[in-house]
């Protein structure tokens, strides 16, 4: 089977655990040149030093930032030329709690990375590759965008809007070229609960990172003149106490 990830430029916002951190594992070996970020050094200092690769830029960078991304743009153009595609990971739970326990900085915080920070990297990766008449941007929501727990509320209306700008940012660049992809995870076994504060004890009912990012690549994977609109995936545990259909 023919593969289309060979040569691409590819940014991963989050790329230094997780579902960011086993795709950009899986686009090296499949002959990527992969960027990846995180606010933490440390992290990308140890991801770079795991995968080995030539073909990896690591960028320290805060997705909420837009002076951030632009640094981060013209690193990736410095050093590959130009940009293919940008997998908008970075996420956060911030606070998982009833809304009247929540702060104006939890809010906040919640919806500027998982939300507005996702809109200001595309507008900033969009101008890059504009002039070269193509380009494909790859923003993970949730299943939170459909579905409704307790405690996720905040969470959730960032990923629901999520959803909806990347279903009208892909007719915007359609037009020259781009194209736009969701893909839409359940829960699985990531460090996402521990920083949200409600503990991240493995799940068994949770597949791994790496089960996941195989869509993500999936997703990448298809030539320029395609493009797949949406892909949902879960745990087929979860599905025994939760009807996805």
């Amino acid at each position: 089977m023919k593969h289309y990830i060979d040569g691409k430029v590819i940014i991963i916002t989050g790329g230094a655990s997780g579902f960011g951190f086993e795709t950009a594992r899986e686009l090296l070996a499949m002959g990527a040149k992969v960027v990846i970020t995180g606010r933490d050094q440390d992290r990308l200092t140890q991801a770079a030093q795991e995968f080995g690769s030539v073909n990896l830029l690591t960028v320290q960078a805060d997705v909420t930032l837009t002076e951030h991304w632009q640094r981060l743009v013209q690193a990736t153009l410095a050093r590959f030329g130009r940009i293919d595609v940008l997998v908008n990971n970075a996420g956060a739970g911030i606070h998982i709690a009833s809304l009247d326990e929540q702060s104006d900085a939890d809010i906040a915080a919640a919806l500027d990375v998982n939300l507005m920070g996702v809109i200001k990297g595309c507008r900033e990766v969009l101008r890059a590759m504009k002039p070269n008449g193509r380009g494909h941007i790859v923003n993970i929501a949730s299943v939170c965008a459909s579905h409704a727990w307790p405690g996720w509320s905040v969470y959730s209306a960032a990923k629901a809007g999520l959803v909806l700008f990347t279903r009208c940012l892909h007719l915007e660049i359609v037009q020259w070229g781009g194209k736009a992809t969701l893909v839409i995870p359940a829960g699985a076994n990531t460090g996402f609960g521990r920083a949200a504060g409600f503990g991240d004890a493995p799940n068994p009912a949770r597949p791994a990172a790496a089960d996941f990012a195989r869509t993500i690549v999936q997703a990448i994977d298809v030539p320029d003149n395609c493009v797949i609109e949406e892909l949902t995936i879960w745990g087929t545990e979860q599905t025994k106490d939760l009807n996805p259909y």
